[in-house]
């Protein structure tokens, strides 16, 4: 590549950068008006039969990717301007694919959580939705269940994070 063209090249990249920035666009996803700090207390655990530490792994996965792909600050309850509150509602596994012998050779999990958000100064709800992920895992390519759970407590952390953007 000549200097012209890597010159070109080079203006061209700079002035696509420029103009992405300059039009508000950013990686990641916005808050509603007024949300810059935002406390995330325990989800609540919600599921029958009872899994354990569902509440526990959600809500760190919520607040990571608060941090990650939010600008809002994830703060005490005392320090915000809005609260996500959430409740695991639903953990439910089964059979996806049987083998011919009836072995189980995939299966699934589906997580659903219902969200609230809510202002810090007059506890209003801003906005109210159930939210929910799948994943599946094969025992026989080695697989597991916890590495399913996993994936599903991201996919369904940043479902959480994007149902909380403003239209």
């Amino acid at each position: 590549m000549n200097g012209s063209m890597r010159s070109l090249l080079l203006l061209l990249i700079l002035g696509g950068s420029l103009i992405a920035s300059g039009c508000g666009y950013s990686a990641g996803y916005r808050m509603p008006r007024g949300v810059s700090r935002i406390s995330v207390p325990v989800f609540k655990n919600e599921t029958i039969p009872f899994r354990k530490d569902l509440e526990y792994e959600l809500t760190r996965a919520v607040k990571r990717e608060l941090q990650l792909m939010t600008p809002a600050e994830v703060t005490s309850m005392e320090d915000s301007n809005a609260i996500l509150r959430g409740s695991v509602l639903e953990f439910n596994e089964g059979v996806l694919v049987e083998s011919g012998s009836g072995g189980v050779q995939e299966s699934g999990i589906v997580m659903r959580v219902g969200i609230q958000l809510i202002r810090s100064r007059d506890e209003r709800v801003l906005l109210e939705r159930s939210v929910e992920a799948r994943a599946s895992y094969s025992l026989a390519a080695g697989e597991t269940i916890e590495v399913a759970r996993q994936e599903a407590l991201t996919d369904l952390a940043r479902r959480i994070i994007a149902e909380i953007e403003p239209w």
